[in-house]
């Protein structure tokens, strides 16, 4: 053997000894969401999967299963797991050309949180913080904070760790979500996984498909919108390359002439996270693959606006179809919270309307929060009664108990002469929150004129009576942008604000 020949096998050695371990190719691997500290749904098939070559057999063993599979030519395989159930930590296997072992798992309840940035609100920025985090040890609440992406086509995969909730991890959680998933664990006595995927001033239709605008034609709206959009953006583009040249010009002879350099031009943005689907591109598709419960959501401010704020009742049932088909798991949970109070946006009550009209979806729940609001900001720090109204809509609508979930709602009204009786679901024990009268109703008559309401409780009705108005033949309640309005039933849960004049706009 001649000194290159030998020198070379020292080398080799060397990095054999030195380098680090790198992943075998074509090893089995699993996303980031099936990793250790996760919680898996209890109680019904749960969705496996990963990547491997082509044609490799996959063996996965959790508990007393154990389930094979085969990667199809794009690489990818998957299996279900049959139900489970165990109160404590498990592992699971993944074997093919390599093992990969997932420990600490929990089987549990498992929510994902997703919306703007009353959902993304920190437990750090919320009422009593200090008090919360330092008692936030929960071992069997297990939260992943994915990864906030944007793409133009559906990732497979979203960045993230599963961490067991303590004082050292809570602190930039979403706030409601965490107070939901905290009180499910204390009441139900279970483990709680929440993906939480909150984005600030994100907008629904973001986080809706883009195969479904298209098969809406009231959803134009934002179809046309973003068109605008591009042809917009090609305009300021060409200004910028303009602008950047004769830019150019001015910072080479600024350079010469060693005067300051002037500020070079900024380029338009060309995609934004507000642009249809994109969020749901780099975020819910990665996430749809996982096994959940179901959904709490909270969003809607960046829509409530005048063109967007009354067809958000076509755009919103629109996304939650979408994500329920997507999932594949039937029409699963999903429980929203309805936009609370704020002064200067008079489209609010247009959107909060909207989202009333949702519930016609079946299995959904919405959770009324204008009582509870700042009407001189939005993103006001009671979040933990927000937290708490969650988890007993979750209570009542998923897991069976027969407990009063919302407060009254609007079911239908009568004329009785010169009053209008007013009929409301979830009336039992009616009475005003403060213990004064009534506020927050309306009335009119054919003319549209609207005048504050003399409003009594007669059992689970209320009848609206103003001097003014002598042939009624409209009511409204807590219909404002910064609500009025202290009706509550039995439960201390507040009215749902409705009109019965209702059109597109005010």
């Amino acid at each position: 053997m001649n000194y290159k020949t030998r020198f070379s096998h020292i080398i080799i050695a060397l990095f054999l000894v030195f380098s680090p371990i790198l992943p075998v190719c074509g090893a089995v691997t699993m996303p980031s969401l099936l990793s250790d500290n996760m919680v898996l749904q209890q109680g019904v098939p749960v969705h496996i999967w990963g990547k491997a070559d082509v044609g490799e057999r996959v063996t996965v063993r959790i508990l007393d299963q154990s389930h094979k599979a085969v990667a199809d030519k794009g690489g990818n395989w998957e299996l279900w797991l049959h139900p489970l159930k165990s109160s404590r930590p498990v592992s699971m296997t993944v074997s093919g050309k390599n093992t990969i072992v997932i420990h600490n798992i929990l089987i549990g309840e498992v929510w994902f949180a997703a919306g703007q940035s009353n959902m993304e609100y920190s437990v750090r920025l919320s009422n009593n913080s200090d008090e919360e985090i330092a008692h936030a040890d929960y071992p069997q609440i297990r939260l992943f904070d994915a990864k906030r992406s944007f793409s133009d086509s559906a990732q497979t995969d979203i960045a993230g760790t599963w961490v067991l909730c303590s004082p050292e991890t809570v602190a930039e959680m979403s706030a409601t979500a965490y107070f939901f998933s905290r009180g499910l664990h204390r009441h139900l006595k279970v483990s709680v996984g929440l993906i939480d995927a909150s984005w600030g001033a994100t907008r629904c239709e973001a986080w809706t498909p883009a195969k479904d605008f298209a098969a809406d034609p009231r959803l134009n709206f934002w179809i046309k919108k973003w068109e605008l959009f591009r042809l917009d953006y090609q305009k300021q583009y060409q200004n910028y390359l303009a602008g950047l040249e004769a830019w150019k010009v001015r910072a080479e002879k600024a350079k010469t002439e060693g005067e300051a350099i002037p500020r070079e031009p900024i380029a338009p943005e060309g995609k934004t996270k507000y642009e249809p689907s994109v969020i749901y591109n780099g975020i819910v598709a990665p996430v749809s693959k996982f096994t959940i419960r179901g959904v709490v959501w909270y969003q809607g401010e960046n829509n409530a606006y005048e063109q967007e704020a009354y067809p958000y009742r076509y755009l919103f049932p629109t996304m939650i179809s979408a994500w329920r088909r997507e999932w594949k798991q039937g029409d699963f949970p999903f429980i929203f919270a309805q936009l609370s109070t704020l002064n200067k946006h008079p489209y609010w009550p247009v959107l909060r309307e909207s989202q009333t009209e949702t519930l016609k979806l079946s299995n959904t729940a919405m959770v009324v929060t204008y009582d509870i609001g700042d009407s001189t900001d939005a993103h006001f720090k009671n979040k933990q009664t927000v937290g708490h109204r969650f988890e007993l809509a979750a209570r009542s609508l998923v897991y069976g108990e027969n407990i009063e979930a919302s407060g009254p709602m609007f079911r239908q009204m009568t004329v009785e002469g010169d009053s209008l009786r007013i009929w409301f679901d979830h009336a039992d024990g009616m009475r005003s929150s403060d213990g004064g009268v009534l506020a927050g109703f309306e009335i009119a008559g054919d003319n549209g004129k609207r005048y504050p309401a003399k409003a009594t409780i007669d059992g689970e009705t209320i009848l609206l009576y103003n001097e003014k108005v002598t042939n009624p033949s409209v009511a409204r309640y807590a219909f404002k942008d910064a609500t009025i309005g202290n009706l509550i039933n039995g439960s201390g849960l507040p009215a749902v604000p409705f009109r019965t004049d209702v059109k597109n706009g005010l």
